[in-house]
């Protein structure tokens, strides 16, 4: 008798699970719909750029540099650091970091983008003054962090039709 309601309690919580639209960390919806796909107005020089190539192509999506496919059009990047609260020295402790860019997404063969619509992450980072070195290393390792979250983002929305 208890292993028919363990196993039926095993297939509800699997059931609400698939429901409630969880992904497993890592998984990355396909998009070889919009293949093939040109990326314009991220510089090559944005951290941001090499990891945008590798995981649009893990999704499956053929790019290239040429005009005719669909463009992904990345304008207003923005990667800030801003302070949020200080000490009793004015020494700054705490820093409001930013990654955020706007898109649209010009479908091949016609003149018109859509909408720009914005990817943005925001996180804190606490720095007391003391240990640098490690501070900046979290910080850059943080910033990583957010570049991913950012991109996930970003490929979910392009998944969604946007």
């Amino acid at each position: 008798m208890r292993n028919p309601i363990r196993r039926l309690l095993i297939l509800l919580f699997v059931l609400l699970i698939g429901a409630c639209g969880f992904q497993p960390r890592g998984t990355q919806p396909s998009l070889g719909a919009l293949s093939p796909l040109q990326i314009s107005g991220l510089d090559r020089f944005d951290p941001l750029h090499p990891e945008l190539k590798r995981a649009l192509q893990q999704a499956g999506i053929e790019l290239t540099t040429d005009g005719d496919g669909n463009r992904l059009l990345i304008s207003d990047r923005v990667r800030s650091r801003e302070v949020l609260t200080t000490n009793i020295r004015n020494r700054a402790v705490e820093y409001q970091l930013e990654e955020s860019l706007r898109y649209r997404l010009q479908p091949a063969g016609t003149g018109q983008a859509g909408e720009p619509r914005l990817v943005r992450v925001e996180r804190i980072l606490y720095d007391p003054g003391t240990h640098l070195l490690a501070k900046r290393h979290e910080e850059d390792t943080l910033r990583a962090e957010m570049r991913q979250q950012l991109i996930r983002q970003l490929l979910a929305q392009l998944a969604a039709g946007g």
